[in-house]
């Protein structure tokens, strides 16, 4: 059996059913799912950063799902989204949570979604810093007296 009239029908298979990225950066996933996605960017304490791909027509939860969600030292009061085009928006995820608040804001292509830190969490960070400076000056000080 000839193998070299394999590799090329095996490429063009793999390209047919590989995503394709469309117009304005939209990717189309594969025609069997009918779903087309999104490119949207999601800094600051989520559990993984960077850029995720979602639905499109997804709001600001399913933005913050699909990066792992938020960190234990998320501020989700002053959630900011920056839009390519149109004015940027900070959303109140607490009132969300709470049932109160505005309906979540759907996303565009190419929004950044920036989730910031608690004030309480950047003092417990400067606090464990300078519990770790005080341990090591006494170790080098006790040392010093022997």
């Amino acid at each position: 059996m000839r193998r070299t009239g394999m590799v090329p029908a095996l490429l063009a298979l793999a390209a047919v059913s590989s995503s394709a990225v469309g117009l304005d950066g939209y990717v189309v996933p594969g025609v069997e799912t009918g779903e087309v996605l999104m490119t949207v960017h999601v800094w600051g304490e989520v559990r993984s950063p960077g850029t995720v791909q979602i639905p499109v027509g997804s709001d600001l939860v399913a933005a913050l799902s699909a990066a792992g969600g938020p960190t234990g030292s998320a501020d989700l009061g002053g959630v900011r989204v920056v839009y390519d085009s149109g004015p940027d928006t900070e959303y109140d995820l607490d009132d969300y949570l709470d049932g109160e608040g505005a309906p979540v804001p759907v996303l565009t292509q190419g929004a950044t979604v920036y989730v910031p830190q608690s004030s309480t969490a950047w003092w417990k960070d400067t606090i464990d810093f300078a519990y770790k400076i005080i341990v090591a000056v006494n170790l080098v000080w006790i040392l010093a007296k022997q």
